[in-house]
């Protein structure tokens, strides 16, 4: 009798090909591709010398059996599974998703053109996020023409999805943009993009009403989200990652870096990003890709990377220049991006068991001793004769008498896989018996199959304005001379007006050079006028440090102005102190205004043309007289009032003034008075702005004598 086998420890028998058997990344153990395909694959055994492939009991290590290979062939089909998804995403500057269009296709195959496949079952898991209405899949037959051999269902995604492949543009126009596109700071605002989704589909047609009402929520959103990457996005340095803001009538250097981050389960391959270069942009130049290759092709730089594994931020940054002469905006070119993934889009949609048969053949040889009758020596054979790859995962062959004895007992670790035409051949065992062998056996196998993910995706990023950040202004005195040794104020007006296409966040006033005998402003003192309206100048804007006063307007996105807009104007009035000048003092000072954007971009810088405040020693004299002349009838007489500059300095803002007594009429004047009643009678006023020295002026007016009139009273003057 032969040796009763140990008996294993078994789970429960069952049929198929279940996840936990295989790691998907191959396509078995013991087997590697040679066509893609059509999912033919080789076997791999350390000796390739010999067509036999001795087998192992996995537990104890004896021998099990063997393989006979069929003319040495190692090579077989595998039966197709595939996933196939295509997906195309649009993205906006800052990486959030604006739609993903999702198209699937779930396809069980048959590669063979001469044995079929039946009694196919498969199951899928993670179907939650998708609209496959069961997770369990039965087909009865594939033949081995095209109209039989595929089995095919399309499927969408439900509900929100998340984009997996992070990507994000940062433009920067500072000096030191390299510095501040750096990978880590990067990486970091990269990953908040991870939990972001998006409704999968296409775009629905609303009404007009309906796209007001989300328009409006968006914005209310984006106000919302860029508080938020305010905060995300500055670095240590106070400056944000990004800066849109270039200078006009000068050559500005743009700096873009692209980053990816690949959130699929597996390496994606072919990943191919596209950055297209306006044609006013020039000098591109790729400065550095972390992986990959990135090469100038026309007005695009081409990125490519072979494979980009999972969780993993890769970065290129490259340059270019840029010089404007107007404030037209300027775009900055939109991203293009595809990529070849092998695990599914669709929430990791994938195969979990699969159960496939074909054509097989097995057989027990029993053959009588010749020296020994009734002694028979046996062995089961099972043959491949399909042009598959198939797994014998369970050969058991027990006594006829006893149910508890077997004399073949192995399990899936115990045989290789079969290439095609090959057979096993069990180890032979003895039995005795005057009758005929009839063994009871018990044989489960399956066909190997090929589960292929094959994911085409594309993605479309918006590009960016860039602004273009200017201001312009001027500034003057409303007077250029003071009086020595007296204190004078001299009021200064000073206009800023942004003349580009950018709104400013800050305005900073600086005016310098001042001293003990010309003295700043006292920050009550100031007068702010924005767009013809008064307002109030902030708090803690003025800073008054050693020679050089300070007005600062910073922030202003997150005050109650707002931003310094296009085509707006700012004015300042304020006093200049001038106390007790010495003579021939001057106060020759400097202005800069400047500005800038937000994001933050290269500070704007103007100086207006300052005048300068002399200190005069000036005395002033001068002469007033009155001349009364009588002309024409009697009663009739001509006031000549005369003011003359008899010193070396001009006079300004002289009052002339005479009274007219009431027995008088007056008029016919060389200039017209205003007239008043200051003195209780009727008073003649003239105001002269400026006498310069050695000047002299007259000016007449007639007067005409009423009733009892006195000529004396008219001598009188004031």
């Amino acid at each position: 009798m032969a040796r009763k086998k140990e008996k294993k420890t078994r789970a429960e028998p069952r049929m198929g090909w279940d996840a936990t058997e295989v790691d998907e990344s191959k396509v078995a153990e013991g087997l590697k591709r040679t066509e893609m395909d059509d999912g033919r694959v080789r076997l791999v055994d350390r000796d390739i010398s010999t067509p036999v492939i001795e087998t192992y009991d996995a537990d104890t290590g004896e021998l099990e059996g063997s393989i006979l290979l069929k003319d040495g062939n190692r090579e077989g089909l595998l039966a197709l599974v595939k996933i196939m998804e295509d997906v195309n995403s649009e993205l906006d500057h800052d990486g959030n998703i604006e739609s993903i269009n999702f198209k699937g296709k779930f396809s069980v195959e048959n590669p063979s053109k001469n044995d079929r496949l039946w009694d196919i079952d498969l199951t899928l898991k993670n179907i939650e996020s998708t609209n496959l209405k069961t997770n369990e899949i039965k087909i009865r037959e594939l033949g081995t023409d095209p109209d039989t051999s595929v089995e095919a269902e399309d499927f969408l995604i439900k509900g929100q999805a998340k984009n997996l492949l992070l990507i994000k543009e940062y433009v920067n126009t500072l000096a030191n943009a390299d510095d501040v596109l750096n990978i880590r700071d990067i990486e970091d605002d990269l990953i908040r993009l991870k939990d972001k989704t998006a409704k999968a589909g296409s775009a629905v047609k609303k009404s007009k009403v309906e796209l007001e009402e989300e328009e409006e929520e968006e914005d209310e959103e984006d106000e919302e989200e860029e508080e938020e990457d305010n905060d995300i996005y500055d670095v240590a340095s106070g400056r944000s990652l990004q800066s849109f803001g270039i200078s006009i009538d000068k050559e500005n250097t743009v700096t873009f870096a692209i980053a990816l981050r690949s959130l699929f389960e597996k390496p994606i391959s072919n990943v191919k990003v596209v950055k297209n270069i306006p044609d006013e942009f020039t000098n591109a130049s790729v400065r550095e890709t972390t992986m990959g290759r990135g090469e100038v092709e026309g007005n695009k730089v081409i990125w490519r990377i072979e494979k980009l594994p999972p969780e993993t931020t890769v970065l290129l940054k490259c340059t270019c220049s840029i010089m404007v002469t107007d404030i037209t905006k300027r775009k900055t070119g939109v991203l293009e991006v595809t990529y070849e993934g092998s695990s599914s889009f669709a929430g990791g949609l994938a195969v979990d068991k699969y159960d496939a048969y074909t054509r097989n053949k097995f057989y027990v040889d029993a053959v009588e001793r010749d020296e020994e009758p009734e002694i028979w020596d046996c062995k089961l054979v099972f043959e491949n004769p399909s042009e598959f790859v198939i797994q014998l995962f369970n050969a058991d062959v027990y006594s006829p008498d006893d149910e508890t004895q077997k004399y073949v007992d192995i399990d899936p670790k115990d045989v290789p896989l079969l290439p095609a035409g090959a057979q096993w051949h069990s180890r032979k065992w003895r039995y005795e018996s005057e009758e005929y062998p009839a063994f009871r056996k018990k044989l489960e196998f399956r066909v190997m199959p090929d589960f292929q993910t094959l994911v085409n995706g594309t993605i479309a990023i918006s590009d960016v304005i860039l602004e273009i950040a200017s201001i312009t202004g001027d500034m003057i005195y409303d007077i250029t001379q003071v009086p020595t040794y007296k204190e004078k104020d001299v009021v200064a007006t000073l206009k800023i007006v942004n003349n580009g296409s950018a709104p400013l966040d800050q305005v900073v006033i600086t005016q310098q050079y001042f001293t003990n005998e010309f003295q700043p402003p006292k920050a009550d003192e100031i007068t702010m006028i924005w767009d013809k309206e008064e307002l109030e100048v902030p708090s803690g804007a003025v800073n008054f440090d050693g020679s050089v006063f300070k007005l600062q307007l910073k922030d202003l996105r997150n005050s109650d102005t707002g931003m310094f807009k296009p085509d707006s104007t700012l004015e300042f009035r304020y006093p200049i102190h001038c106390v007790n000048p010495v003579q021939d003092a001057t106060f020759e000072s400097q202005l800069i205004y400047n500005a800038n954007t937000f994001p933050i971009s290269q500070e704007l810088e103007f100086m207006p043309e300052v005048p300068i405040v002399e200190a005069l020693h000036l005395r002033r004299k001068f002469r007033i007289g009155k001349e009364v002349v009588p002309i024409g009838d009697l009663g009739n007489y001509r006031i000549v009032l005369i003011v003359e500059n008899i010193g070396t300095a001009p006079l300004q803002n002289l009052i002339l003034m005479d009274k007219v007594p009431d027995s008088f009429e007056y008029g016919t004047y060389s200039e017209k008075p205003e007239i008043t009643d200051e003195v209780g009678e009727d008073t003649l006023k003239w105001s002269i702005d400026l006498l310069s020295a050695g000047e002299k002026l007259e000016i007449t007016y007639e007067i005409n004598g009423l009733g009892e009139y006195s000529p004396s009273d008219a001598q009188l003057g004031l």
